[in-house]
């Protein structure tokens, strides 16, 4: 079996409802995620919670933080080659 294939329902249930709850309710999200504990789904919650937190975190960030940037050659210039000549004023 491949290594996607072997994670729990239960993880992905807890990783579904950290992440849904963190983006509806994130102070109950935030409490939740402070239990100690040992189970699949609440280890699944917290990776949920965190996968959230880290898109929203990316969303605030510049495009030039980001690594979304356009490439040189997609910018076009809105200045023709005479930019640097001024308008002639009569």
């Amino acid at each position: 079996m491949d290594e996607q294939e072997k994670i729990e329902p239960d993880y992905v249930k807890g990783f579904n409802e950290g992440y849904t709850i963190a983006k509806h309710m994130p102070e109950l999200a935030e409490r939740l995620a402070n239990i100690d504990s040992d189970f699949v789904r609440l280890a699944g919650f917290k990776a949920g919670r965190e996968q959230h937190q880290a898109e929203m975190t990316r969303e605030r960030l510049p495009a030039w933080l980001t690594g979304d940037r356009p490439q040189k050659g997609d910018i076009n210039p809105s200045k023709g080659k005479d930019r640097d000549r001024e308008p002639d004023k009569d």
